[in-house]
């Protein structure tokens, strides 16, 4: 392994006090620089690799650590895709993410195995980059998201509604989205997947939402209906709700 942190970490101490402002200067001046320990410019060394052994390196940086800037930078511009793909079914877990961060922001991410990965995965930075890449295009992958929904807890089929009501629309993402609604848990974050949705036909699920809704969750439920071409036109007493108490008692009462 080069370990291409340690030798640029290297240069930096052989130069003495680096500003934060110089270091994209010094990095570059590194790369290009003569180097003992590698008896070449570390630039040359990661030219005459190949696409292979830059994977290696890969690997061999995130089984000890983490991946140098330097090595991912350069697979992300060599693009191996065939070779990156295979990664996301390693038991490394920076491994797979350093894989699905370069797939993603090639904009090469094959989000049939994407999707697949939300029920595989227990690390939340991972979980959320899927998340991230999936929703670039929730369309093309609607029916396999729609399938690990239906088997799948709460939290998946949170996350499945969150992807799909950025696509197109399907009656099956609105019965989705109805369904979770109805469960009556975290109607603020369901009323906001109406709203992104675009279905006005969520106003009527809204409305009727609105007469035991509390405070908080009633805020946000009548934006949605406003957002979504509704009027709510009606006060409700909240005087003994305790969340519109402490708001009003904080100040913040609007």
């Amino acid at each position: 392994m080069y370990d291409f942190d340690r030798l640029f970490t290297k240069y930096i101490r052989g130069k003495g006090h680096v500003h934060e402002d110089e270091l994209d200067e010094v990095y570059l001046e590194w790369l290009n620089k003569y180097s003992e320990d590698l008896g070449a410019a570390p630039i040359e060394v990661l030219n005459n690799m190949s696409d292979s052994e830059l994977i290696a390196e890969l690997k061999e940086e995130c089984f000890t650590g983490a991946p140098s800037l330097t090595i991912m930078e350069n697979v992300e511009k060599r693009a191996p895709v065939q070779l990156l793909i295979p990664l996301l079914y390693e038991d490394d877990v920076t491994l797979v993410y350093c894989a699905a961060e370069i797939l993603r922001n090639l904009d090469k991410a094959p989000l049939d195995i994407f999707a697949d990965m939300l029920i595989r995965t227990d690390d939340s930075d991972l979980f959320e980059l899927i998340i991230s890449a999936l929703k670039f295009d929730p369309d093309s992958v609607r029916d396999r998201l729609l399938e690990i929904a239906e088997n799948s807890d709460m939290r998946i089929k949170t996350v499945v509604a969150e992807i799909l009501s950025e696509g197109s629309r399907d009656e099956r993402v609105y019965k989705l989205l109805t369904e979770l609604f109805a469960s009556g848990d975290n109607l603020p974050l369901y009323s906001s997947y109406f709203v992104r949705y675009g279905d006005e036909r969520a106003v009527g699920i809204l409305y009727r939402a609105l007469d035991s809704a509390a405070y908080a969750d009633y805020i946000e439920i009548r934006n949605a209906i406003e957002a979504l071409g509704g009027i709510v036109d009606e006060n409700k007493d909240f005087s003994s709700d305790p969340d519109y108490i402490y708001i009003k008692e904080s100040g913040s009462g609007k």
